[in-house]
């Protein structure tokens, strides 16, 4: 953020030394002003800079492109913001959620088209013509889908395990808080059951086989897992040899049967602890009362060996 800053601050002062006649002194020194506040702004607080001002950022910074693409009959400042458009599609694409970066895009994509019909340079008998306009607006199309792109690939990454492929623990406790937000009625309607598990003994495994085998372990048992389950189930790992599952649409006796199933069908022994999601579980209080299943499953395991 800060080099773009910089860079549009450059581009201004060029502006103001070779096109204020075009635009005048004044609305260019106001934006220079912005530009040059946010960049200071951003060196100082760094990596704890907000959201918010980011987005007042980008929101400014699309106002001076529409600004300079707009009925003003200066070539080369909108041919220069159509250089910048690319910049301002990549950072709605890449650091903003989906939803509300599509939006803005969408309102600044038809401020930009306003701005560009009311400017006879972009006239089929201007000076620069419609195939220029259509060019840069699609670049900035472009670049704003690379930054969707990444932005997704990022998150699948930041989410996923890599050894097994599930959910990791960030992105399970992402999903249960969604789930637990959902209304205490859909709930109560749709029953859901939190599950811990936890492979008995797995140290041995890596002690005597090897860290290469206690990984394929995990790997052939999680894959099992994923064959027998629904697709609108959830697994994750939450540690070494801890997952849990999230199983909606399934009640505390049916979660035990099909545990009971993925148990018997394991070629390691493993434990787990099922309970009913309430309505005012947080997921502190799903995962206390599932582990305290879980090592009675256990005792009760030990004893009866």
């Amino acid at each position: 953020m800060s080099i773009a800053a910089a860079l549009l601050s450059v581009t201004l002062v060029v502006d103001i030394s070779t096109s204020s006649d075009a635009y005048g002194v004044g609305p260019l020194a106001v934006i220079l002003t912005v530009t040059v506040t946010m960049w200071v702004v951003v060196l100082i607080r760094g990596a704890k800079i907000s959201r918010a001002f980011g987005l007042a950022a980008v929101c400014a910074f699309g106002l001076a492109q529409v600004f300079f693409l707009s009925g003003l009959s200066d070539p080369k400042g909108a041919v220069s913001s159509l250089q910048e458009l690319p910049i301002l599609g990549f950072y709605l694409g890449w650091f903003v959620r989906p939803a509300l970066a599509r939006s803005l895009m969408a309102v600044t994509l038809t401020a930009l088209i306003v701005a560009i019909t009311t400017n006879p340079d972009f006239a089929p008998d201007g000076q620069l013509g419609v195939p220029t306009a259509v060019h840069g607006l699609l670049s900035a199309v472009f670049c704003f889908e690379v930054g969707s792109y990444l932005w997704r690939r990022s998150t699948v990454l930041a989410n996923t395990d890599p050894l097994t492929g599930v959910l990791n623990r960030r992105g399970f406790l992402a999903a249960l808080r969604g789930e637990l937000r959902a209304p205490a009625a859909s709930q109560r309607k749709h029953p859901m059951v939190f599950v811990v598990i936890d492979f008995d003994d797995f140290k041995q495994v890596n002690d005597t086989l090897g860290h290469a085998e206690g990984d394929r372990v995990l790997r052939d048992t999680v894959a099992e897992w994923q064959r027998e389950s629904r697709t609108r189930d959830l697994i994750a790992r939450t540690g070494g040899d801890e997952f849990v599952m999230l199983l909606k649409r399934t009640d505390e006796r049916h979660a035990e049967a099909i545990m009971g199933r993925l148990q018997s069908e394991s070629a390691h022994p493993w434990s787990w602890g099922a309970v009913t999601v309430e309505a005012d579980d947080s997921a502190e209080s799903l995962f206390a009362r599932a582990d305290l299943r879980l090592y009675a499953q256990k005792s009760a395991r030990k004893g009866a060996t």
